[in-house]
């Protein structure tokens, strides 16, 4: 990975049919992500900085 967003995709029937950037402001690089037990999405970046993404309200 070396985007400096992270997409979240919305699909139907198989098709995506829309799209989210995240954290796309922050302005950096994201390496790796990974989907914790609570369910969150862990995402770290060549920086060191690592954040959490959960469903939120």
């Amino acid at each position: 990975l070396s985007a400096t967003h992270i997409a979240r995709l919305v699909i139907e029937n198989n098709k995506v049919v829309g799209e989210e950037r995240l954290l796309a402001s922050e302005g950096q690089r994201f390496r790796d992500l990974t989907q914790g037990s609570d369910g969150a999405i862990y995402a770290v970046t060549d920086g060191g900085r690592m954040y959490r993404i959960d469903r939120g309200n």
